[in-house]
């Protein structure tokens, strides 16, 4: 069976986590050899810039409103850096610009982030009422046919035995519908 984001085992989401950290380390590291080899060295501006919203957009995906601490770290590394390396006098209106754009993207995927893991537990608790709702009285109507076979004529059987067949297509279609959103049996 796959694992949905929500149904990892216990290790899985620990090994997911350690993942997700690891980039954006990773990604934060690149950010500052950079920041360091393009500003401090070359003393140029343009490109890698764009390489910030990387780790930016990636982690306010993945965590939410706690991302948009990586675009103030990240803010604050281009001004801090405009201001101890400056190339011409607006360098530093320049970062401080770059800085507010970081945190209004992070800002503005983290709300989305947000809302798209409220609509997914939303669903999932949907799909945990509906195999609540039907799977209950399925298996009541189960038991129950199981029960009247012992008991019944011949006759009678072949009448409960296509209410069984009819029950348990009746539970493929449940099974399907929670399990995959496809109504199929």
């Amino acid at each position: 069976m796959g694992y949905g984001k929500e149904e990892l085992p216990r290790d899985g989401k620990i090994l997911e986590k350690i993942i997700e950290i690891l980039i954006i380390i990773f990604l934060i590291s690149f950010s500052v050899l950079l920041v360091s080899v393009f500003r401090a060295h070359l003393k140029e501006y343009e490109f890698y810039i764009h390489f910030f919203y990387l780790p930016i957009v990636i982690s306010t995906f993945w965590w939410g409103k706690k991302g948009v601490a990586i675009s103030a770290f990240l803010g604050v590394l281009l001004i801090s850096t405009a201001i101890i390396y400056p190339s011409d006098a607006k360098d530093v209106f320049s970062a401080v610009i770059e800085a507010i754009l970081f945190f209004i993207v992070s800002l503005l995927v983290s709300i989305s982030s947000d809302e798209k893991s409220d609509a997914l537990k939303k669903e999932m608790r949907f799909k945990q009422d509906t195999a609540h709702y039907f799977f209950n009285p399925i298996c009541i109507a189960e038991g129950n046919l199981d029960l009247a076979m012992k008991n019944v004529p011949e006759d009678t059987k072949v009448l409960l035995e296509n209410s069984q067949k009819a029950v348990q297509r009746i539970k493929k279609v449940v099974e399907n519908t929670v399990n995959t959103g496809e109504i199929h049996e």
